[in-house]
């Protein structure tokens, strides 16, 4: 079978799914890494008004449909890395795959679909460490935290440094295909291990796409249910 758009599309849309639907009358602080098109966080942001979203998407043509949305919804044309400054930004033809890494061609070769998956341009966009981000801002909290950032979910949650410790919940994608469709990118035991060192336990695993990724969901151990 091959990815249509409106399954892609769907694929975006159900990432957050039954997950975020828990959350009623929300309040406080989200930070959403690889935004895309607010899918997963623009909807919460204007139905709760006390809720305040920071979304991050160096995609322009992605960032720009988020723009102006609501005032509690706060758009960010620029990526989450591990170095604050600027690094090359792989644009695909399908925006939500586009990645601060290459695609490795035999894996998307061998993807259900992974023929629309085509690098469109590379250009060179803004890069922020979560710490600096947060330190910045004046942020002391974050209830939830996603990242969907095509191979650097790890590298994006490293960036927070000690401030890690100020995250409630987070929300990560890790590709668990045989071969992994970006160049460099983590594997599920790294994110897994990395965020059982910094004291989260895994509570809800969504296979995705094929079952070639899955979403990971961990609270903090003292809030684990």
């Amino acid at each position: 079978m091959r990815f249509s758009p409106l399954q892609w599309v769907g694929r975006a849309l159900c990432k957050a799914g039954t997950e975020l639907l828990r959350f009623s009358s929300i309040e406080g602080t989200w930070i959403d890494v690889g935004a895309h098109q607010g899918e997963s966080s623009l909807d919460y942001a204007c139905r709760n008004p006390c809720l305040k979203v920071y979304a991050f998407e160096p995609n322009l043509r992605a960032a720009a449909t988020m723009l102006g949305r609501t005032s509690n919804y706060v758009v960010l044309p620029m990526a989450v890395a591990e170095t604050d400054g600027f690094a090359e930004f792989h644009v695909n033809r399908f925006d939500d795959a586009s990645s601060l890494l290459p695609m490795n061609e035999q894996s998307r070769r061998s993807w259900v679909g992974g023929d629309v998956l085509q690098i469109e341009k590379t250009i060179t966009v803004p890069t922020i460490r979560l710490d600096t981000f947060m330190n910045l801002f004046s942020i002391q909290k974050v209830e939830f935290l996603k990242v969907d950032t095509q191979g650097t979910d790890l590298a994006v949650l490293r960036s927070a440094g000690s401030r890690l410790g100020d995250v409630e919940r987070i929300m990560i994608e890790v590709d668990v295909s045989p071969l992994p469709l970006y160049d460099g990118s983590h594997s599920k035991t790294e994110a897994m291990e990395f965020l059982g060192r910094a004291g989260f336990e895994l509570v809800r695993v969504q296979r995705q796409t094929y079952d070639h990724e899955e979403n990971l969901t961990f609270v903090r151990r003292k809030n684990a249910i």
